[in-house]
């Protein structure tokens, strides 16, 4: 549920990049998971009804400026990288939910002196006007619904936990059980 608040704070694919509304509104947050989403599932089953030997081989020329949202990558679910079928092709996982500090040990690790800082201290995750950001709590029935139905390999084989709602008072863990 995560992934999805920081793909509509992007500002490259999110919310506010493409609409005068205020994103900082839950009702424009949903419509939005709703939108995208749907519009997206839409591009994929077409996608999937194309012969695989009739599908672009390479990677298109400006890419970024393909209108159709599949080009893009953004919205891929992260068990195709890791997976291919059921074989794991990834040795090394690095949870968006932990992002700079497993990277960064991943890097020492390897003897590569990058760090990424953590999200809160970068400027697609903060904001300097102080305005209060959505979190996951923010996300209605529908939108759950709908991340969960686009998103269930990503559930199933990274040990994500699935909800039907969020509810006030109760505390969530949106972290996954998957480890390298």
């Amino acid at each position: 549920y995560d992934r999805i608040l920081s793909e509509y704070y992007c500002p490259w694919m999110g919310f506010h990049q493409k609409y005068d509304k205020d994103p900082n509104e839950p009702v424009h947050l949903n419509w939005w998971v709703k939108y995208t989403i749907t519009k997206l599932s839409d591009q994929v089953d077409e996608f999937q009804k194309v012969d695989p030997s009739d599908r672009p081989k390479v990677q298109q020329k400006y890419v970024s400026e393909d209108p159709r949202l599949l080009a893009q990558k953004h919205y891929v679910n992260q068990a195709e990288y890791v997976f291919d079928g059921e074989n794991r092709v990834v040795k090394n996982v690095v949870h968006y939910e932990h992002l700079s500090e497993e990277f960064n040990a991943l890097m020492k690790k390897y003897g590569m002196d990058i760090t990424i800082p953590p999200k809160h201290e970068s400027g697609v995750y903060t904001s300097d006007h102080g305005d209060k950001r959505l979190t996951f709590m923010d996300l209605n029935e529908e939108s759950i619904k709908i991340i969960n139905d686009y998103a269930k390999a990503d559930f199933e084989r990274l040990g994500y936990k699935m909800v039907d709602k969020f509810e006030e008072g109760i505390e969530y863990n949106t972290e996954a059980t998957f480890s390298s």
